[in-house]
């Protein structure tokens, strides 16, 4: 079954899927927003390409691609788009042959930040390097630095030297439809930025940080992952992933159903990434999945489990090894 947000909502129905529901709702939120502006505007540019970098991410999104997510709203949103709606509103319909001091030197800071936000999410996506930390603080300085810039250039006599021409200006911006499109981007803004707090510091799990990592080993092609059951109802047992992730738990819709109190009714999700070579494992239980060290997986997340390690699910009288 291909991974996707309505799906996973009503698999998982984790803080982080529910999250990315209500992101991926705004965003289309957005794009409708940046339609609306662009037949306001009779075919402005900037509402063409803000509709088309919307569509985009709410696609990406239900489809639950978060690494290109993080990849694709930095690198077409946060350079490009800021780049195209500040030359189209700060040259306007008279030209703006004359430009505040400060105005140039913020969208000049706010475009080297972009610069800086754009690099560290390609080392991030294609390196060993993580860059999580950095990249969300970061994208959050500028989205309050696009959203000040936006303000300023709105408010204060930016463009040409005579008041009159700034009021004719804010007339042919509202006009072509600026109110409605700058909503729809400064929604798109926040998107982003909480998609990102929330993916490096939050709910939305990070089980796969990389697009790609060069020199990864990644498991052996004749190696099939599943689960050999120790203890329990499935002791002596062995149940293959078959190229899927399996569910566990006490309930009947569960994969793979184990009948114990200290089982919940979808207890938890086991899978196995093959560029990477660890087991993934999502905890949505009470009782918790437990490693035979002791160490209690966290719940509502993916965890990477390596091969060989052996897991209790609920309690110590059901557990695995994972092959």
């Amino acid at each position: 079954m291909i991974d996707n947000i309505f799906t996973a909502l009503v698999k998982e129905k984790t803080p982080g899927v529910i999250l990315e529901f209500i992101l991926w709702c705004t965003v289309c939120l957005a794009a409708l927003l940046s339609l609306i502006a662009l037949a306001m505007g009779g075919g402005n540019v900037t509402w063409i390409l803000l509709m088309l970098f919307s569509v985009g991410l709410a696609v990406l999104m239900a489809f639950r691609l978060k690494p290109v997510v993080l990849l694709y709203s930095v690198g077409t949103f946060y350079f490009i788009m800021l780049l195209v709606h500040y030359l189209c509103l700060s040259i306007g319909h008279y030209g703006g042959e004359s430009h505040s001091p400060l105005n140039i030197v913020l969208f000049i800071l706010a475009l080297m930040l972009s610069l800086a936000i754009v690099t560290c999410a390609f080392i991030q996506a294609f390196s060993r390097f993580r860059l999580g930390t950095v990249l969300t603080i970061l994208v959050l300085c500028d989205t309050a630095l696009i959203m000040l810039l936006h303000i300023l250039m709105y408010t204060a006599e930016y463009v040409g030297l005579a008041s009159y021409l700034n009021s004719s200006h804010k007339m042919w911006m509202n006009y072509r439809g600026y109110w409605i499109g700058t909503v729809s981007f400064w929604i798109l803004l926040a998107v982003v930025a909480v998609f990102y707090a929330c993916f490096y510091w939050g709910p939305i799990d990070n089980r796969k940080e990389k697009i790609y990592v060069s020199g990864q080993r990644p498991a052996a092609a004749g190696f099939t992952p599943g689960l050999q059951g120790l203890c329990g109802n499935y002791a002596g047992r062995t149940i293959y992933l078959q190229g899927r992730s399996l569910t566990v738990g006490s309930g009947e819709g569960a994969d793979v159903v184990i009948p114990d109190g200290y089982v919940s009714n979808m207890h938890c999700q086991i899978g196995f990434n093959r560029s990477t070579g660890f087991y993934e494992i999502l905890d949505q239980s009470s009782n918790g999945i437990w490693l035979s060290d002791g160490t209690r997986l966290p719940k509502g997340v993916y965890s990477s489990v390596r091969r060989g390690s052996a897991i209790s699910v609920g309690s110590n009288a059901q557990q695995f090894r994972l092959l």
